[in-house]
């Protein structure tokens, strides 16, 4: 899954104040880390006091000093979340009475923040996730509006593999109206890994909305649409997108990408109808296959047994004519007589074979009209297809994809009608099956034109070269047979 690193934002926060900190003299920086743990310890020995750790006041010096080891001294990195937890004692404490709105100012106040966001980088950068996770959770409390803190705490999350709590704060922060286009994209991809389509089809949809020219969004959108089996909603945003976009020149390029988008849209589209028909036509055919088979083993089996009683006869009339050799004649009438007895077995099980998958041909009829529809489909939507990457190359004919997917297209369809040849009779073939090849290789050289395209725009394409060669062989074909 893609991360969002922001790393570098978050050094601000640490670098900003410790830079600063490394300018200070030695002994200044020192005596602010032992007044801040002075501060601290006569605190903790007030709240220690019975009287005194009823007041609120109490408790307000001992964040007030946690606050100040968090934000001017870092020996104690979790003294932000003291602080934090503190304050929160002491609006315990205050019950409601006069120091709470100060008490109340504090927990939301920019010190408390910056003291929680700073040491959350801090954990951060020692990628200690679990810690700093934490802070930037309590930052996110301390200022509900900052995008900052619900940003980080969601990156963090995500790195530390606790998706659930990226999920929270990726959507908080865009609910704040954060517009990173980077939040959107891992936001999607959580729940798509979560199968979550709806909810990962919604978030993109937004992140489009805020950042209406980002191609990456609009791309992911449609690959959301197709992981989660939802072709026709992925081919209607593409129109969408395609009917948005003026052709002008400086739009020439994206605009003959999506074109060809939608054409491999519709291709994929005609691949999902090619799947379905399949296991159909493969059942068809084998029934088919094996009638034929079965046909052709009856009609070897009934020639034996025609010869086998031509022989009977011609044994039989010896017999009446040569009694002298009776005795032989005899024998060999017997043994012919069990090679027609296994014949006739032979014919009658064939002839039942024939029968059971005449019956299963006939029980086809209704899937043989299903894959008549699915193959239609098929073919209408790699037309549709073709015809979007031809758009494409009007529009930019150096689009290396469109050119590729138009050769391909050609190549495959001239191989469907060769494989239909192929399987032809000699008396078929010689009516009608050699001027269909000349159709076929009309088409390969169809091929050729946008391979030929292709390799002048990547002459080293691995795919294209392997393709190429493949092309090649067929053209050979081709010529010898003019």
């Amino acid at each position: 899954m893609k991360k969002i690193i922001l790393a570098s934002v978050m050094t601000v926060f640490t670098t900003g104040v410790f830079a600063q900190n490394a300018a200070l003299d030695s002994q200044l920086k020192d005596a602010q880390c032992k007044t801040a743990a002075d501060e601290i310890t006569k605190a903790e020995k007030a709240t220690l006091d019975a009287k005194k750790s009823l007041k609120s006041a109490t408790w307000v010096k001992l964040a007030d000093a946690q606050l100040e080891m968090a934000n001017n001294c870092g020996k104690d990195s979790l003294a932000s979340q003291k602080a934090y937890n503190t304050y929160k004692k002491a609006l315990e404490v205050e019950a409601g009475g006069k120091g709470t709105k100060d008490i109340e100012a504090a927990l939301t106040g920019t010190k408390l923040y910056t003291g929680l966001m700073q040491q959350g980088a801090g954990f951060y950068n020692l990628k200690n996730y679990k810690s700093a996770l934490s802070l930037f959770k309590l930052a996110t409390v301390v200022n509900a509006k900052d995008t900052t803190a619900s940003l980080y705490a969601g990156i963090v999350a995500q790195q530390a593999q606790e998706f659930g709590d990226a999920k929270t704060y990726f959507s908080k922060f865009i609910e704040q109206g954060g517009k990173d286009v980077a939040v959107f994209y891992g936001l999607s991809e959580l729940y798509k890994n979560d199968k979550e389509t709806a909810k990962a089809v919604e978030i993109l949809k937004k992140g489009i909305q805020v950042n209406p020219s980002d191609k990456d969004l609009q791309s992911s959108l449609i690959n959301a649409y197709l992981s989660g089996g939802m072709m026709a909603e992925a081919i209607d945003n593409m129109k969408q997108l395609i009917a948005a976009t003026p052709n002008t020149p400086a739009n020439a390029k994206n605009l003959a990408e999506n074109i060809k988008n939608l054409g491999t849209l519709y291709e994929n589209e005609a691949e999902e109808y090619a799947k379905k028909a399949r296991p159909i036509e493969s059942e068809i055919g084998n029934i088919a296959k094996e009638k034929l088979e079965v046909e052709k083993d009856l009609s070897a089996a009934e020639q034996r047994k025609a010869a086998q009683e031509e022989e009977l006869k011609r044994l039989t009339d010896k017999l009446k004519k040569d009694p002298k050799t009776a005795a032989a004649t005899k024998a060999n009438i017997a043994s012919v007589n069990q090679m027609i007895a296994s014949a006739t077995t032979e014919v009658d099980v064939l002839k039942k074979k024939i029968e059971k998958l005449t019956a299963a041909s006939q029980s086809s009829a209704a899937k043989d009209a299903e894959l008549k529809t699915l193959k239609a489909k098929e073919s209408e939507l790699k037309e549709l297809a073709a015809n979007n990457y031809k758009k494409a190359l009007e529009i930019d004919g150096n689009n290396y994809d469109a050119n590729y997917n138009l050769a391909v297209f050609y190549f495959n369809q001239a191989v469907v009608v060769k494989s239909g040849v192929d399987k032809m009779d000699m008396k078929t073939y010689n009516e009608k099956g050699k001027a269909i090849e000349e159709q076929v290789c009309g088409t390969f050289n169809q091929s050729k034109v946008y391979f030929d395209k292709c390799k002048s725009l990547k002459p080293d394409d691995q795919d294209l070269v392997g393709n190429m060669e493949s092309l090649k062989g067929v053209l050979e074909q081709c010529a010898k047979r003019k």
